[in-house]
């Protein structure tokens, strides 16, 4: 295997914290794009009622 980590050299501390971080990041923006998703049927459930 080419990945081979330098255990002594290695932070797991520091790599966790970048793992957290990232993810965090990426609930963020989940709950974002679920957000909008949730404005855009609300507009179209609006138009809808106006038009009828």
């Amino acid at each position: 295997m080419g990945n081979e980590i330098d255990l002594e050299k290695f932070d797991i501390e520091k790599f966790a914290r970048s793992l957290e971080k990232d993810c965090q990041e990426g609930v963020k923006w989940e709950r974002r794009k679920l957000e909008w998703i949730l404005e855009e049927e609300k507009k179209q459930a609006e138009g809808k009622s106006k038009a009828a």
